[in-house]
Order: C-alpha cells, then sequence, then structure tokens
C-alpha cells in the first residue's frame, strides 16, 4: 500500500508561518546574544577584583579561580581560563562589540573572533587608537558576515593596522609548536600538529601529491570513485536518457517502494555483472567526460581518481602489489581508499618508520644513580631545618635532602618507638599492582571534568603521605600537572583546595570558597 504525504496547508499560511519561525529564530538569538554579553561583563567583574586583591603574577590565585568556576559550570579548567581572558578584553577593550553583542547584531562567535584577531599592540603608545581603528573597520563587516568571513578580515584589517604587531605575533606564535591528540569517538581520534604556516601547508600539499601518486600507479579499472562521485555519475546519466525520452505524465510515488529501492540498490562494485546497460553506453560516455570535469571544490579529489570501473575487470581482481592496501588495522583486497584517507595513512607510515636518532638519549643520560638519605617528618614539612643523614656517609642538609625527596621515584616512612628502634615501614611510591589498579579505576586526572590521561597525571595521596596518610588505594587517585599543585600545604589558603577520598573511589573537591565537588570513577563497562 502507498504512503501518503500529509496534507500540506496553504501556500498562503506557509509561508505566513516561515517567516515568523524566522523572525522568532533572530529574536531568540540577539536575546543569547545579550545574556552573553551580561555573562561577559560578570567574567571580566571577576577577573577585576582578583587584579585588586592580588599581585598580577600570581598564577595560584588565577589557577583557582579558574578551577572553581570551571567545575561549576561543567567546562574544563583551560577553556574557561581562554573564557574569561576573552570576556575581559571583549568588555574592557572593544565596548562597540560588546555593545553589538548586546544589542543581537553580532554573535559571541563574532565577538570572539574579533577580540582573538585584535593587533597587539598593549606595549603602544597609541594602543588604544590602534584597537579603535581596528574595530571601526571590523565590526561593521561582522554585523552582515559569518564568523570565517570576519576572522579572516579582521587578521588583514589588524596587520593593515599595526604590521609590525603582527610579526612580532607571529614570531611568538612559533614558539606554540605543538601536537596534541584527543579522542574523537568509534575508535578514531584527532592529531593536531600545530606548525607555522608555510610548513604546515606544504606538508599538506606534499601528502596530497604522494596520494596521487598512489592513485595514478593503481591499475586501470581500479581507481573506483567516491560514492558521492558515482551519484552524480548517475544523475548526469539520468539526465541524458531523460533527454532522449519522450516526456510521460509522472505516476504516483510509492513511497515504500522508492526508499526500500535507494537502500536495497547494491553498489556498482558489488553488483555481479558491471558492464554497462546496452541501451545506456552512451549516456554512459557522457557522463564520464562530464565526472572528469569535476574541480577540487566539488569532490576533493583529483581527475586521476574519477576512471569509471572497467567492465573487463572480474570483481574478485587484487591490486598491484606495490600499493599499499589497508584501511588502518589490515590489507584489502581492493584499494578504495580517497585522496583524504591516503593523506592519513601515508602521514602514519611516515611518522611511525622514521628513527629520530638524533633525539633518542645518549646511554651516558640512561644511568642512575641510588642514595639513601634519612630525613625527619617536621624537616621534610618544611617545619624545621633539621639536618637529615645520609646512610652510611653522615649527616647532609636538609634543603638538599628535601629537593631529593621531590624528585626521587621511590622514598619509604619509618615509624620509630620512643628508643628510636625501627617498628614499620610504609612505601611512599605504590607498589605495581596498586599502580594497575588505579590506572584501571581512575583513566584519567579525577578532578571534576577534567579529562587529563592518567599517562599524564601524578599519583596523588590524598591525605598528605608527610602528614600521616598512608600508601593505600583508599588515599590515593591520580591527579594532572594542573590540578594537583591546588590543593599543595604551600598554597595561600585563599587558592588551596583540599581533597579527600570517600567509598567507592569517590573524591571530594572542596574549594576555597568552601564550595563541595565530587567526582566518581567512571565506569568500566556501560552496558552491563
Amino acid at each position: 500500500m502507498a504512503t501518503q504525504l500529509p496534507e500540506l496547508p496553504a501556500i498562503e499560511d506557509s509561508l505566513t508561518r516561515q517567516g515568523e519561525l524566522l523572525d522568532e529564530w533572530v529574536a531568540l538569538g540577539a536575546e543569547i546574544g545579550a545574556l552573553e554579553a551580561r555573562r561577559a561583563e560578570l567574567l571580566a567583574e571577576r577577573l577585576d577584583l582578583l587584579a585588586q586583591s592580588r599581585l598580577a603574577s600570581d598564577e595560584m590565585a588565577f589557577r583557582s579561580m579558574c578551577a572553581e568556576y570551571a567545575a561549576a559550570g561543567h567546562v574544563s579548567p583551560s577553556t574557561f581560563a581562554e573564557h574569561i581572558s576573552s570576556a575581559w578584553m571583549l568588555v574592557r577593550m572593544f565596548p562597540a562589540s560588546l555593545a553589538a553583542l548586546s544589542s543581537g547584531a553580532i554573535s559571541r562567535r563574532h565577538a570572539d573572533a574579533i577580540v582573538a584577531e585584535a593587533p597587539q599592540a598593549s606595549s603602544h603608545p597609541d594602543a588604544v587608537a590602534l584597537r579603535n581603528e581596528y574595530e571601526n573597520k571590523v565590526l561593521p563587516f561582522a554585523e552582515s558576515s559569518t564568523v570565517a568571513r570576519t576572522r579572516a578580515h579582521a587578521r588583514a584589517v589588524a596587520a593593515a593596522v599595526f604590521p609590525e604587531g603582527t610579526a612580532a605575533a607571529h614570531r611568538r606564535a612559533r614558539g606554540d609548536r605543538a601536537v596534541t591528540v584527543r579522542a574523537d569517538g568509534d575508535g578514531m581520534a584527532v592529531l593536531t600538529a600545530i606548525l607555522p604556516e608555510v610548513l604546515a601547508y606544504a606538508i599538506h600539499d606534499r601528502l596530497t601529491s604522494m596520494s596521487e601518486a598512489v592513485i595514478t600507479a593503481r591499475p586501470k579499472g581500479q581507481r573506483r570513485p567516491r560514492r558521492s562521485t558515482l551519484e552524480k555519475i548517475r544523475a548526469e546519466r539520468d539526465a541524458a536518457l531523460a533527454e532522449q525520452s519522450p516526456s510521460t505524465p509522472e505516476e504516483p510515488v510509492d513511497l515504500e517502494e522508492h526508499f526500500a529501492r535507494q537502500f536495497d540498490e547494491p553498489a556498482p562494485w558489488d553488483s555481479p555483472v558491471l558492464a554497462p546497460e546496452p541501451d545506456a553506453r552512451a549516456a554512459d560516455a557522457a557522463a564520464a567526460q562530464a565526472a572528469r570535469v569535476f574541480t577540487e571544490a566539488d569532490t576533493e579529489q583529483e581527475i586521476s581518481e574519477f576512471d569509471l570501473l572497467d567492465p573487463e575487470l572480474p570483481t574478485e581482481a587484487t591490486f598491484h602489489n606495490s600499493t599499499p592496501m589497508h584501511d588502518g588495522y589490515g590489507v584489502q583486497m581492493h584499494d578504495t581508499r580517497t585522496v583524504a584517507q591516503l593523506r592519513a595513512d601515508i602521514l602514519a607510515d611516515m611518522l611511525l618508520a622514521a628513527t629520530p636518532t638524533s633525539i633518542t638519549q645518549t646511554s651516558l643520560e640512561s644511568v642512575q644513580a641510588r642514595v639513601q638519605v634519612t630525613i625527619a617528618a617536621s624537616a621534610l614539612r618544611g617545619g624545621d631545618d633539621d639536618l637529615a643523614e645520609l646512610d652510611g656517609h653522615g649527616p647532609m642538609a636538609a634543603d638538599m635532602a628535601r629537593i631529593l625527596a621531590g624528585t626521587t621515584g621511590s622514598w619509604e616512612r619509618i615509624f620509630l618507638d620512643p628508643r628510636g628502634m625501627v617498628v614499620e615501614t610504609d612505601n611512599y611510591v605504590p607498589t605495581a599492582s596498586m599502580k594497575k589498579f588505579l590506572r584501571a579505576r581512575d583513566q584519567h586526572c579525577r578532578f571534576p571534568g577534567c579529562r587529563t590521561a592518567v599517562s599524564r597525571c601524578q599519583i596523588d595521596h590524598n591525605h598528605d603521605h608527610a602528614q600521616g596518610g598512608r600508601t593505600a588505594i583508599d588515599n590515593l587517585a591520580h591527579f594532572c600537572t594542573s590540578h594537583h599543585p591546588l590543593k599543595h600545604p604551600d598554597v595561600d589558603d585563599r587558592d588551596r583546595w583540599t581533597a579527600k577520598q570517600l567509598d567507592d573511589g569517590v573524591i571530594l573537591w572542596t574549594s576555597p570558597l568552601g564550595r563541595t565537588y565530587t567526582d566518581e570513577p567512571p565506569l568500566r563497562v556501560m552496558f552491563v
């Protein structure tokens, strides 16, 4: 039975409703902009309060504040640090852009682009005039254009207004070279390399050229186009056939039959017969010619990839041995990789096959020394400077012992009786089995919202080891190098956080404001 489409309202009523929906959508955008502007004002005021009460260089105070807001807003501290810095600049340095955001003339993303691309002229004597000139030229453009175009335009305006600042910014930016990785779901990850622009584009171009060479080396008929290209070829063929056939009245569409045919139709390379239909050979030739003039902007593939399937090629044919054939996990019989996929595969092959002999450590740097030092707990905490003892040799300064204790990979706590005899020891470093358990339990930093992997975290004694905390599973957790220092005893009380482990590995964090936040260990299996 054919499925009937729902009855549509009258054209006039439909157009009226469409206009109403559009107007309401635009109005909501303006309201959101006003709210975003208010949020920026609140963050700017908070940063001003910090600057008034603390030294500008007090990084721990800033980090603690960011941690508080990040935990309350369920964002990462690094993300919030960017937000509050951008908000302060928007409110204090670009008032016209803030007003445009409040009125809904631009979005928050437009405002962020204006701030991010502004000329770096803070030390220039005419900094205010330069920023005003920049804003006056960028803001009208932003009010009538997209974020991407606004960002590109702002970058060009900044270079024209303050060229020496742009050059200096480029030199400084080179110091931010880095390679990062983050999970992208479905077993994939995003590897990001931050490089000078010219090098990044040169690398991309070389990968493209190498990918084209792989495609060109495929035997004729095995240069399979992507499904999107095949769809375009089919459309060209259908159009050519329609011009050759007399027009006939359209029959009612059976939606069930239509969608069944859409999804059940096999791909051309999966069909048992690959030869074109006899009455469509001329149309196929025209479609093939049309496919060859597609631009890279249409398909992101090069002309060499548009060779149609060879009718004489058997479906079980294999590829030339010199052509890499894998999908990232194993060998494939048919190499159907696109240029984008080939870029990724070649990049991985080149990086993983190279041996960085120039940066590997020498055998001399691999040598490690071992000494045994005994120091009182009070001296270790910095409560006094009583001499420590280099066992077997004699006394040593307490400050040197504290340095060794902070950098060594292993040290033990000794419990003495009133006579000074050893009655118990407690290793500061967790055992191998403890570390395995903690890695499996924590998976990432245990500060609320932080996703730093355990491989880049430190195992922390929630109750300080120097103050009696034991090296036990119920007193240990992984904290990253950003959140671990927040609970150190040398941090100002106005900025210091505390962490306490509850039952089942739950970490209870208490902020300097007395607010509490909990972090539960993630479940290992989500579908039980």
